[in-house]
């Protein structure tokens, strides 16, 4: 590691930023504007028109020599997936140089005291991943919060005489986000033309990780095949929930002081010997320059996360 390389790495990085500013986009394909053309034309001729939103593909990645060896990376796929979860409106590839410009101090670092602090770098490059998982739980716990809500007011539309339809555009427009978005997908795609069931599955794509909505959708959808009161198994539905996030609520509280605990005795280890290498080098080079050092670091670190491990065991209690 030298500096010449460093430098390297610095210019590289402060091109795609300048680039970014520039917002230099792959071009999209004549075909897809042709068929938005089409969309705005019949605008005026239709009452009801589907959303441009909903058939417009956005470009994955912002820069298009990027794009090129990512689009079939499996991890990007992934990564997209998840920034589409957590609602971010972010090209795979800008998060990829976000999360390098966190590891990018810590590079600096390293060539002017020890090469054992790029270790710090990796572990500071998967900051925004936490960032998005921290994201999607929020929007998840939002989403479980406003539900209940949602059903009820789903219900009041279906004996009001509403079709299935017209109530899921009542929860569009009435609701707040995020779960008007969730339910605006749905309506866009029957609106598309796209079978009701299928719409209604695709509810579980848009929010994969709340339990709520998938016992909605297999609800609604066993509702439609074997018959029966919709309204009424709503209504039992939004019940059920309810008290379930009543207890999650009473749950938390309960083992706030555990968790709370249990982040102590995760951070203390590693500030420790953080403060130390910087207040006193010379007393960290046994660890880090020695054969016993280095193992027994590793036995740390091994021990440390087995550790966190138990305790994020002990403190999941799924109801």
């Amino acid at each position: 590691m030298t500096p010449l390389l460093v430098s390297i790495v610095l210019g590289f990085l402060c091109f795609i930023l300048v680039a970014n500013i520039y917002q230099v986009r792959m071009p999209r394909a004549p075909e897809i504007e042709k068929r938005l053309e089409n969309i705005k034309k019949s605008s005026s001729e239709q009452s009801h028109v589907i959303n441009p939103d909903f058939v417009m593909m956005e470009n994955e990645f912002r820069f298009g020599f990027l794009g090129k060896y990512l689009k079939n990376f499996k991890p990007a796929e992934y990564l997209k997936d998840q920034l589409y979860y957590a609602d971010l409106n972010i090209q795979v590839d800008v998060f990829m140089l976000v999360s390098a410009l966190f590891c990018l101090p810590f590079l600096i670092i390293a060539v002017f005291t020890t090469p054992y602090v790029i270790l710090l770098g990796v572990l500071a490059s998967f900051i925004p991943f936490i960032i998005i998982k921290f994201l999607i739980m929020k929007r998840t716990n939002l989403f479980t919060q406003q539900f209940p809500e949602a059903l009820d007011l789903l219900s009041s539309s279906l004996r009001a005489g509403h079709s299935l339809y017209s109530a899921f555009d009542v929860i569009v427009k009435e609701m707040p986000s995020p779960i008007n978005q969730v339910f605006k997908n749905t309506v866009d795609e029957i609106s598309f033309g796209i079978d009701t069931k299928d719409a209604i599955l695709s509810l579980t794509r848009v929010m994969p990780f709340s339990m709520d909505l998938k016992f909605f959708t297999t609800a609604v959808i066993l509702q439609r095949e074997v018959g029966g009161n919709l309204a009424k198994i709503l209504d039992t539905l939004s019940i059920t929930i309810r008290e379930r996030f009543k207890t999650l609520g009473q749950l938390k509280a309960q083992t706030s002081q555990s968790k709370f605990s249990g982040i102590i005795l995760t951070l203390v280890p590693p500030l420790i010997a953080i403060i130390l290498f910087f207040i006193s080098p010379g007393y960290m080079d046994p660890l880090l320059h020695t054969t016993q050092g280095n193992i027994a670091i590793a036995i740390s670190v091994t021990m440390l996360s087995i550790g966190i491990f138990c305790i994020a065991k002990i403190l999941s209690i799924e109801i």
